[in-house]
């Protein structure tokens, strides 16, 4: 007989993942374990000897872990559809940039993503269905996921520090007087800040 396969937070879509966040609300901790239960586990664990309940419960022990975070993959398979995957800031477009700052400020994961997972042979948002795109999106593994946001968000971090290091020095070698560039300066830090500051608050949705 072989052994059954240990849980993990692979087993986890994304879409699993975005009802998990709405049970932690549940005040009452035996109707959370429950309903956790059913979600991950697909079953009813209510009717089972309190043996085989205890058993399925333990399969649930991985939730506890920390998401596991890599460099994300280049290609996808999705419910049988290729997808080509970009996270890295200087390759995608100013459409993409924008859609995704759009999508940022909704905290669907989902849709961010999809500004970077395309259809294999496509290029972004052209002869293809978007919302077919963001569906299967929604059945991908949540490391996957975690991955993706986490590389993106540290090369954005990445870029706008080098983004403000060169205007910086772009500033103090102008012809201008040395307390309009002070302020020049200040107002760039105070940009970066922003934007950055902007980021992480939203990725905490």
């Amino acid at each position: 007989m072989s052994k059954e396969k240990k849980l993990t937070w692979y087993d986890v879509k994304l879409s699993q993942f975005k009802e998990l966040q709405q049970l932690i609300d549940i005040k009452d901790e035996t109707d959370r374990i429950l309903t956790i239960s059913e979600l991950i586990l697909g079953k009813d664990v209510t009717s089972l000897p309190i043996k085989e309940f205890h058993e399925e419960i333990k399969k649930l022990s991985f939730l506890k872990e920390e998401i596991p975070s890599s460099v994300p993959p280049k290609k996808l398979t999705i419910n049988g559809k290729n997808y080509i995957m970009d996270c890295l800031l200087g390759n995608i477009t100013t459409a993409q940039y924008i859609d995704y700052v759009n999508h940022y400020d909704t905290g669907d994961m989902a849709k961010m993503l999809s500004v970077f997972i395309i259809p294999e042979g496509h290029k972004y948002n052209d002869g293809y269905d978007m919302l077919e795109v963001i569906k299967d999106i929604n059945d991908l593994p949540i490391p996957v996921v975690n991955s993706a946001a986490f590389f993106f968000s540290k090369h954005f971090s990445i870029f706008m520090r080098t983004f403000q290091s060169s205007s910086i020095k772009k500033i103090k070698k102008m012809k201008f007087p040395k307390e309009t560039k002070e302020k020049m300066i200040e107002v760039v830090k105070k940009l970066v800040n922003l934007v950055l500051c902007h980021s992480y608050s939203n990725s905490v949705k």
